[in-house]
């Protein structure tokens, strides 16, 4: 049986080479499910001999590795981790998060200058590099005001921003499914884009998770979002096989579109 402590532990060692039929994908427990499901519906047309296993996980921290268990991992705006790699599946717009009532509410959409000295959500356990970006500490050249306490969930942080003690960030399609009826999200025109992206380790020889990859390369081909993201350290699964064959998949099942953006 396959677990999540050692997500490979059952696999039969060939020579080095590993014979994987399991794949565990962690994920950030904030994605919608089914906004990602049709690119693992082709993989799974493609390799119907693999089972995929998912592990959420939560807010990112300096304490606990970004795949924590997994094989690969898809996330909202991860923060750099060396030995890893990534591809950009998407770029969204951002939007802010206020209260119901809040004075920035009385605004049909928002500026970065707009909301620069308002306090934010954060927390000390938290990944300060993740934090930053959703914060906008690169165009205030600071970290914010915090107000509402420490948060280490994103229910905490709802609830923050919902008692007006402080506003928030988020992509543009995810804010209108907030989990809360007390926030309203705006806008910001200026802000950054957010990017989602698949991640899995630099140099890892497993097949299965090298033609996840060239999937989601022919997945977001011709895209401005379709781009893969180098840490340091890190490198590329090269192309063959598992690119054709992505392509055979895309073609004879019609799932060629990308999820809808906001």
């Amino acid at each position: 049986m396959l677990t999540f402590d050692d997500p490979r532990g059952m696999a039969p060692d060939h020579g080095g080479a590993r014979a994987v039929t399991g794949l565990v994908v962690a994920f950030d427990a904030r994605l919608p499910q089914a906004r990602w499901g049709p690119l693992f519906h082709v993989f799974r047309l493609e390799h119907p001999d693999v089972t995929l296993y998912w592990r959420p996980v939560g807010l990112p921290t300096l304490r606990r590795p970004l795949l924590h268990g997994g094989d690969v991992g898809l996330f909202l705006h991860p923060p750099h981790e060396c030995g890893l790699s990534g591809y950009t599946l998407d770029l969204s717009p951002m939007k802010v998060i206020v209260a119901a009532g809040h004075r920035l509410a009385h605004h049909q959409q928002l500026m970065v200058a707009d909301v620069l000295d308002e306090p934010f959500v954060g927390g000390p356990a938290l990944h300060p590099e993740w934090v930053a970006f959703w914060t906008l500490d690169e165009q205030r050249g600071a970290p914010p005001r915090r107000g509402g306490g420490d948060i280490s969930t994103v229910e905490q942080g709802l609830e923050v921003v919902a008692s007006g003690r402080a506003i928030a960030t988020a992509p543009a399609w995810m804010a209108d499914g907030l989990a809360h009826p007390g926030v309203v999200a705006l806008p910001l025109l200026d802000g950054p884009q957010v990017p989602t992206r698949l991640l899995w380790r630099s140099g890892d020889d497993n097949p299965t998770v090298r033609s996840l990859v060239q999937l989601a390369g022919e997945w977001t081909a011709g895209t401005p979002s379709g781009t893969r993201h180098e840490w340091p350290g890190g490198a590329t699964p090269s192309s063959g096989e598992g690119t054709r064959a992505s392509g055979r998949a895309l073609a004879g099942h019609g799932h060629a579109a990308l999820p809808t953006r906001g």
